[in-house]
């Protein structure tokens, strides 16, 4: 009953029920807000947790042991990219 009441008063409300267009551009702006609020909190929040790795890793470059197995690696492609053959 409460539910019925609820229901007829909510169309009661809406404005757009003899207008469409009205409704379909509502929700188009709608789906675009919300689209571009989450691409910002996702680029504003990865962008805090790439921050945050990248100066855990440069923390651990400096620790002596895994600092050496970092410079190895880097001789290592270095002395590939010398040898690696041209390509014209």
């Amino acid at each position: 009953m409460e539910e019925e009441k609820l229901l007829e008063a909510i169309e009661n409300i809406r404005r757009d029920k003899n207008e469409p267009w009205r409704y379909i551009l509502f929700t188009f702006l709608n789906g675009i807000a919300q689209g571009l609020g989450v691409a910002l909190g996702m680029t504003l929040l990865l962008g805090i947790v790439v921050y945050l790795a990248s100066m855990l890793v440069a923390r651990m470059i400096d620790f002596p042991v895994v600092g050496r197995y970092f410079q190895e690696i880097g001789k290592l492609i270095d002395v590939y990219v010398k040898s690696a053959p041209k390509i014209h």
